[in-house]
């Protein structure tokens, strides 16, 4: 307990601060002036009349309210956010040049007067279709005038936008205008789509049909096809029966022709006179029939040719010496 009452005799005596996390401070020594050095955070010791100037280096984010007109001269009530930080790296140039209260001093009128040259460039009506390009248009611009400022600006935000009433009535009749334009559109585009869907399953059943009749005629072509094909086979196989037949009868005839010639050739070759006389007497038997009668004369006057001679053989004819028949 003692212990600690000297603690806090000896801070009260010789003075001491605290740098909190998130923050950075620099030490200011009133026979020194600032010093360069960024204190870190923790427990800093100074002198009775020394002090730390405390710096907050996590980003914080500030709001504005802001009243300006639109491109049409509207009146607008606006309420931005801008978040920003210090440069770590330039406290000391900062607390020299601005000090420890420098959104007061340059971030907060750099931003309002931002905003309203931003929003006077744009209609009330761009306001909602564009805010994230509104937003962008006035980061850019801030960060253009607090160059060399020692901050950073990292994003502005439109929180709220309150028009006039009369403006406000006219941006919710142009709403619901807008909304009801969007229904009925909605509901064209569903009649449109289902008019198309029905015109392309329409189109669809046309060119299934148009294609199972294709098939059909396809079939009935190959079927006539093929049926002209087996009768084209089958006149082919008759005309070659026929030839065939023909031939074979030719031939059969050529070969009946040749067997009978051969046979009459054979016969000739065989046939003697003796043969020959014999085959006279039976034509004359058979001229003169039964019980005929047939007297023959001078055998000299009958053609020599009807009884050749016979090799060896002397035949006597009436009216001669030598026989008689």
């Amino acid at each position: 307990m003692g212990k600690l009452i000297l603690l806090l005799l000896a801070t009260s005596l010789f003075g001491c601060a605290t740098v909190e996390p998130g923050h950075r401070g620099l030490y200011f020594d009133v026979r020194r002036g600032l010093q360069h050095d960024v204190l870190t955070p923790g427990l800093h010791w100074t002198g009775v009349f020394d002090r730390i100037d405390d710096f907050d280096v996590t980003y914080s984010t500030r709001a504005e309210e802001v009243r300006t007109t639109s491109s049409e001269g509207l009146q607008l009530d606006l309420k931005l956010a801008v978040i920003y930080r210090p440069i770590v790296t330039e406290l000391y140039e900062l607390d020299t040049e601005i000090g420890t209260d420098y959104y007061r001093e340059v971030i907060g009128p750099e931003f309002r007067s931002a905003a309203r040259g931003v929003f006077a460039r744009h209609s009330y009506l761009e306001l909602l279709r564009k805010n994230e390009q509104i937003e962008d248009e006035i980061e850019a611009d801030l960060r253009r005038r607090t160059t060399g400022k020692r901050v950073e600006i990292a994003s502005v935000t439109l929180e709220a936008i309150q028009y006039a009433p009369e403006i406000a009535r006219a941006v919710q009749d142009k709403l619901t205008a807008e909304q009801d334009a969007g229904r009925q559109k909605t509901i064209l585009e569903n009649e449109a789509m289902r008019r198309k869907l029905d015109l392309e399953h329409q189109a669809e059943q046309a060119r299934i049909s148009a294609d199972s009749a294709l098939r059909a005629k396809q079939q009935e072509a190959e079927v006539a096809r093929a049926q002209a094909q087996l009768d084209k086979i089958r006149a082919e196989s008759e005309s070659e029966k026929r030839v065939i037949n023909a031939k074979a009868e030719a031939e059969v005839s050529r070969l009946v022709s040749r067997a009978k010639a051969e046979q009459a050739r054979a016969e000739n070759q065989a046939l003697t006179p003796l043969a020959v006389m014999m085959r006279g007497y039976e034509a004359l038997e058979a001229l003169g029939g039964t019980d005929t009668h047939i007297m023959l004369g001078d055998w000299s006057r009958v053609p020599s040719f009807l009884f050749p001679a016979l090799t060896g053989t002397k035949i006597a004819t009436p009216g001669t010496k030598g026989g008689k028949l």
